[in-house]
């Protein structure tokens, strides 16, 4: 009796150290790049930039951190015109509208060693259109780094009812401090920007799709005032990251 005990407290032992091991490889980023880069000067080491860099395009500046959110609907997205998109060490597709996409084909313009992100399709089939490809589903996450710059990616769920990913968090960061852009991948309704910084309590800024030109919704959390999105423009809006 006593041996068929010890047996069976053996394999619960392995059973739980297996379920441990696979509990730990699930925490942690699904992507991790690392980028080479000069290095920053002191100044002005916590200053950002959000601006506009053409139709659907939002060109977000940290430190020496390039990043380029692509609308997939707007008309920039294309072959053609993906070969005069500004220069970045990261680009950000949010998804496109149903019947509005016509592949990842554009994105075979771009350099072979620029990481695109991209929302992973519902079956999961994302074609290799681009070496550095990253597809993600929701609550997957990136983490990049160039030189002191960190930035994290995470995919977020959208409104409820809503499948798939919502939208991405760019967590920007120096180690000191940082700042949170929620890029979202769908425009709002009527009277959704108060719900919208109660489901993303952590972010400082959203990024929103619209047909002009993106807009922007600053998410102020001390006041709890949420205004009315404003269009991007090309002088772009200015941010400074944030001790947490």
């Amino acid at each position: 009796m006593r041996n068929h005990y010890g047996w069976r407290a053996v394999v619960v032992v392995v059973v739980l150290a297996l379920a441990c091991r696979w509990g730990v490889a699930q925490i942690g980023p699904r992507y991790v790049i690392e980028l080479p880069g000069g290095g920053v000067s002191a100044a002005g080491q916590s200053q950002g930039q959000v601006r506009l860099a053409g139709k659907g395009l939002a060109l977000i500046r940290f430190q020496g951190l390039r990043i380029l959110t692509v609308d997939a609907d707007a008309e920039s997205y294309s072959a053609e015109a993906a070969r005069g998109w500004p220069a970045a060490d990261l680009v950000l597709v949010t998804p496109p509208g149903i019947g509005r996409y016509a592949g990842l084909a554009p994105l075979q313009a771009l350099r072979a060693d620029l990481p695109v992100i991209v929302a992973e399709t519902a079956d999961g089939a994302a074609p290799p259109a681009h070496p550095q490809l990253y597809p993600m589903q929701t609550w997957n996450t990136l983490e990049l780094r160039k030189q002191a710059t960190r930035l994290r990616v995470t995919a977020m769920a959208g409104a409820p009812g809503r499948p798939g990913v919502g939208g991405f968090m760019l967590d920007l960061g120096n180690g000191h401090a940082s700042y949170r852009v929620y890029v979202s991948c769908a425009a709002l309704e009527e009277g959704e920007a108060a719900g919208l910084a109660q489901r993303l309590p952590g972010a400082d800024l959203a990024l929103l799709p619209a047909r002009q030109a993106p807009e922007l919704l600053p998410l102020k959390r001390a006041s709890g005032a949420i205004g009315k999105p404003a269009a991007l423009t090309a002088a772009g809006y200015a941010f400074t990251a944030i001790r947490r």
